[in-house]
């Protein structure tokens, strides 16, 4: 069976939180203050379970050397009983803030298993680590005076806020060998990956690069457009526009890649690109919707839809950027972009055989 690449709606909507314990780390102290029981209501289990999955947008990691992984091992000891379970939660928060330096703050480190359901409804688990921000707080009581109503204002030290912007840090760890990756993780205020100390607690490594993504990502438009093609041609908004799919939404996929660089890869923000068009009848508008639709679950499928990365249009090489086509009598046609853009037109005669048109103002002798 092949591994899954992403989380989907269907599985983050399905997370539940089953254990849960945090740690306490203060900067000035040598070693963290371990907690033995922590006990959540329903609405903080809700607000934990939308942090762990808006990691589903982060960063994917695979385990250096995961048969000797040290908190691998950790994380597949967590779920055997609850005692096992805070001591080696205790251990985990022991060696985070070991690897802690530089500007670090105090805060609260999270232990949590959850369990979620796999893309064959079948129940999973996996682990969260989440390192929140501590604050503090002013708490304040009205009381009715003759002068008036009257705030009384108190300080709460030792609190963390309910907050998303209270999450420092969180990573996924997949300990039931589901997905294509092992940690899924993501840092606040980081466009792109983790911190170096983050990276080096997790013991792993990236599994894709930013360069690495924007050529695959820009691949698998062209080839879901080459299987799809027979419900683009239903929409004439786009025949009117080209003769050649795959170029098309290929050339489409490479201009987001080049307005985008060095802004944080948005898959939403790409489905919409490729398939924009300023005019469109309602008809038109219903079937690209579910154009988009099958692009999101391609993407999903292969591992893009949900991965954080920035994109890096100059890694595209032109084996990917330009289109290359031979005639069954053996004549080559390259370009790069939309064939229109280039002077060039394909059309299907009644017979079924091809006819490809070049309007140029030149043509000039290679050999």
């Amino acid at each position: 069976m092949s591994k899954e690449s992403t989380l989907t709606q269907v599985q983050k909507e399905s997370i539940k939180i089953e254990k849960f314990i945090f740690h306490i780390i203060i900067v000035e102290n040598d070693e963290p203050t371990h907690l033995d029981e922590v006990d959540l209501t329903d609405a903080q289990k809700l607000f934990f379970k939308d942090r762990i999955a808006e990691v589903a947008e982060g960063t994917q990691y695979t385990f250096i050397d995961k048969s000797h992984n040290t908190l691998a091992t950790l994380c597949k000891n967590l779920n055997i009983d609850n005692s096992n379970f805070v001591d080696n939660s205790k251990t985990i928060c022991n060696d985070f803030k070991s690897h802690h330096g530089g500007t670090t703050t105090d805060g609260a480190f999270i232990v949590s298993t959850f369990s979620m359901l796999n893309t064959d409804e079948e129940e999973i688990t996996l682990i969260a680590l989440l390192k929140m921000d501590q604050k503090k707080v002013l708490e304040y009581e009205l009381e009715n005076t003759d002068e008036g109503r009257k705030a009384i204002m108190r300080e709460i030290a030792d609190s963390f806020i309910e907050s998303k912007d209270a999450v420092q840090k969180v990573a996924i760890i997949d300990i039931s060998d589901t997905f294509a990756w092992d940690i899924l993780a993501k840092e606040r205020k980081k466009t792109e990956g983790i911190a170096e100390y983050f990276k080096k607690f997790l013991n792993a490594q990236m599994r894709d690069t930013s360069s690495g993504l924007t050529k695959r990502t820009v691949s698998e438009v062209s080839k879901w457009s080459k299987v799809h093609a027979n419900l683009i041609k239903e929409i004439p908004e786009y025949t009117e526009r080209t003769s050649d799919y795959a170029s098309y939404f290929k050339s489409r996929a490479i201009s987001f890649m080049n307005s985008n660089e060095g802004i944080t890869f948005d898959a939403d923000n790409f489905i919409k690109h490729l398939f924009s068009l300023d005019e469109l009848t309602q008809e038109s508008k219903n079937k690209i919707n579910t154009l988009q639709t099958k692009m999101q679950d391609h993407l999903t499928n292969t591992g893009i839809y949900g991965q954080v990365f920035i994109p890096k249009p100059n890694s595209i090489p032109k084996t990917i950027s330009r289109t290359k086509k031979r005639t069954e009598e053996g004549v080559v046609i390259e370009w790069q972009g939309n064939p229109e853009d280039k002077g060039i037109s394909i059309t299907t005669l009644q017979d079924q055989r091809r006819q490809i048109t070049i309007t140029t103002a030149d043509l000039k002798d290679l050999e």
